[in-house]
């Protein structure tokens, strides 16, 4: 009996050790939780002041999500005016998120008791992205020493993206030979044909919603290497992928760029008016049934990793969506005019094109991972389900009604602590647009304003004085995530200076 009553004392207690230590990685730090939320909030209601202070308070010592602190806090770094202080977290931001992205045996560990949460953040692919294209905005708008480094691992990465585009559209095309070569059989040609060193022309690709990314590190790397003569190739280059990533892109005549640096004809500059308009979606929980490719793949996990598998019927999962969290901003275009003494009596207005929709993006992103997502969901679910019922059937004979209810007890809110990893970088903009202008040298006042599309006329202005230099480039940066300008302008490359917030 002793022996009995050993098992029946040792298994209910596991459970409950286990339900502990999930409610303990599920919970988290809820004071800094509360104080990120609310620096969010004051972000998105074009709060700067109160935005700061709030997400430096919630960077205590203890908090494990340091990383996504220091990119929510480089977006308002920018538009506070400090361009460096940006610049500097966004680089120790992406040497952590580097390291993160290994897997962690204990993290992985520690998921499978509770949730995705358990695992350290370390951003979506397309945040990868953004997080360089901030990093040299924030150089271009300085001092620019970094720009040149920052835009030699833009490079790399758009290089490599479109090697991996290149690869997949010649397997598909040498699948789709082979099978039309093994149809037919060809009379055997017996004609020695001679050597040819010529390269096969490069197959034709097609950029996906989620490599609009690389479409503005394209244009801002072309920006860095087009004042330099040595480096045309650099820049032509860098402009053929913007077309690339972003074919719909244009800032002269539809399908055209505007010339940049060198390329502008002689006592010709370029004026680039960057805007940071909105804030990207915020990621919500959703329910959602497990598809029939998510329940592949864990099955697959499954078979790899443990002794489990798929019962025959699962109830809902949670997993993360991305969900727009003022509608009433989605249409907030930013708008610009010029005069100066280069365009006579003549007021320009300058028209603005979408570079980058992170609002489009997050949703790509959020249908290229749902099955995975869904997937480690159900994997999760199995083993805890698994667990409680070895428990039941270890204590099967010995266990009374009391010990089977609170063992189901346990196990049901086991799997109800279990919620989604919502984590991104919020501060984000819902979308980057970019207005070019080539202008004769010399001093303008350029006007800035905010107008949602249903109004006609702008509701806040703002001037500014640029400089315009001969074969050089003028970048004025703004971040505008409410519906007025409450953000610092900075100016940067031939022109350097920070108007501050109004």
């Amino acid at each position: 009996m002793s022996g009995l009553r050993s098992t029946r004392c040792t298994t209910q207690p596991v459970l409950t050790v286990l339900l502990l230590v999930a409610c303990c990685l599920a919970s988290g730090c809820r004071g800094i939780h509360k104080q990120h939320s609310k620096a969010l909030q004051a972000w998105r209601s074009g709060d700067l002041n109160n935005s700061a202070r709030r997400l430096q308070k919630a960077a205590g010592p203890l908090n494990a999500e340091k990383e996504l602190l220091l990119l929510d806090q480089s977006i308002v770094d920018l538009a506070s005016g400090e361009p460096q202080i940006a610049e500097s977290r966004l680089r120790s931001a992406r040497d952590r998120l580097t390291y993160l992205k290994q897997k962690n045996a204990l993290e992985q560990f520690a998921s499978t008791l509770s949730d995705s949460r358990a695992i350290a953040w370390s951003g979506r692919e397309f945040e990868h992205h953004m997080l360089v294209n901030v990093a040299m905005l924030s150089s271009l708008v300085n001092d620019g020493q970094d720009a040149w480094a920052w835009s030699l691992q833009a490079m790399q990465t758009s290089q490599d993206r479109r090697a991996a585009l290149v690869a997949e559209v010649t397997k598909n095309s040498g699948t789709a030979t082979l099978a039309d070569d093994t149809s037919t059989t060809a009379p055997v040609d017996q004609t020695v044909t001679p050597a040819s060193f010529e390269s096969k022309p490069t197959p034709k690709i097609t950029a996906e919603t989620l490599d609009q990314p690389l479409a503005l590190s394209a244009y801002l790397t072309a920006i860095v290497h087009s004042e330099k003569p040595t480096e045309k190739a650099e820049t032509e280059q860098a402009l053929q992928d913007v077309r690339l990533w972003n074919p719909q892109f244009s800032t002269a005549t539809p399908g055209k760029l505007t010339p940049l640096g060198i390329q502008c004809r002689k006592a010709h500059g370029t004026l680039h008016v960057i805007v940071l308009a909105g804030v990207a979606p915020e990621w919500v929980s959703e329910s959602c049934e497990p598809t029939s490719a998510a329940l592949l793949i864990a099955d697959q996990i499954l078979s790899a990793q443990s002794k489990y598998s798929l019962p025959p019927t699962l109830f809902s999962v949670k997993i993360a969506c991305p969900q727009s969290d003022n509608p009433g901003h989605a249409d907030l275009t930013p708008g610009a005019a010029i005069v100066g003494a280069g365009l006579g009596a003549e007021r320009r207005q300058l028209g603005f094109s979408t570079i980058v929709d992170l609002r489009e993006v997050a949703h790509a992103s959020y249908l290229a991972g749902r099955d995975k997502a869904i997937a480690d969901a159900v994997v999760r679910r199995v083993v805890k389900k698994g667990t409680v019922v070895a428990a039941k059937a270890v204590s099967n004979e010995s266990r009374d009604w009391k010990t089977d209810l609170a063992m189901t007890a346990i196990g049901i809110a086991w799997e109800a602590l279990e919620k989604a990893d919502t984590r991104s970088w919020s501060t984000l903009p819902a979308a980057v647009r970019i207005a070019a202008e080539e202008l004769p040298t010399g001093e303008y006042s350029l006007d800035l304003w905010t107008r949602p599309l249903s109004e006609r006329y702008p509701i806040h202005a703002q001037p500014v004085k640029v400089r315009i230099e001969d074969g050089r480039n003028t970048c004025v940066l703004l971040t505008m995530p409410a519906d007025r300008i409450t953000s610092a302008i900075l100016l940067g490359g031939a022109d350097r200076n920070i108007i501050p917030a109004p």
